[in-house]
């Protein structure tokens, strides 16, 4: 299964990063890379954002990717995933290791990444949630069927 959801992340250029503002939830387009295990998938954004305030108020997250062709067939050969975690923002070492990532995946992020403002997030991903069609559901957790070393250190 990891080799099915790692095929997936990389296909994709961007995820959805579903927050919680106050009183309800909120969506955010986002670039992202992530780590040789998939267990953390990294983020970017200015600080003054609403994205950044809601994550540092409450780490609880999903990001959900999918391979949407915008025909019916979507409804029965189409699939979503979701990754379920917590995030926690990066200083230091960890933050310059996950900007180089992300950088190397998207480099159109060059002018975010270099603005003095920018926080970099790690998504701790409990599992990921794998649906197709109307009933095919597949649960991953990385955490527990890894047994590589992450690109970003804690």
């Amino acid at each position: 299964m990891k080799n099915t959801v790692a095929s997936l992340l990389n296909q994709q250029a961007q995820c959805v990063l579903a927050t919680l503002a106050d009183k309800e939830l909120a969506l955010h387009l986002m670039a992202y890379a992530i780590s040789t295990d998939l267990d953390e998938i990294y983020l970017a954004s200015l600080e003054n954002t609403q994205k950044i305030k809601n994550m540092r108020a409450n780490p609880n997250v999903t990001c959900l990717w999918d391979n949407r062709t915008g025909n019916n067939k979507d409804h029965t050969k189409g699939l979503a995933m979701s990754g379920f975690g917590k995030a926690r923002e990066l200083t230091g070492d960890s933050a310059r290791a996950a900007q180089h990532l992300l950088l190397q995946r998207n480099t159109t992020l060059e002018p975010l990444l270099s603005d003095p403002s920018v926080v970099i997030f790690a998504i701790n991903i409990d599992r990921y949630q794998w649906v197709q069609g109307y009933t095919q559901v597949v649960i991953y957790e990385p955490k527990i069927n890894s047994t590589s070393s992450k690109g970003v250190t804690p």
